[in-house]
């Protein structure tokens, strides 16, 4: 049984965890609607300070950031 997706709302500061295990600052975007339609778990866009667009990732991935 899995555990059940954080709750997140569109603004949220909240960090990502990158795939080398280090966490990056984010900001949370909204749920990806699109995960459904391909069988894949919970997943979320989120706009890192870097980046000029949003990123899908795990929604286990993020966890929010106190400012």
């Amino acid at each position: 049984m899995s555990e059940p997706a954080p709750e997140f709302k569109e603004g949220q500061a909240v960090w990502v965890e990158g795939g080398d295990g280090n966490q990056h600052p984010g900001v949370f975007v909204g749920e990806n609607q699109n995960a459904s339609w391909f069988g894949g778990g919970a997943s979320a866009l989120v706009v890192h300070a870097e980046a000029d667009h949003p990123e899908v990732v795990s929604i286990f991935r993020i966890t929010p950031r106190d400012e």
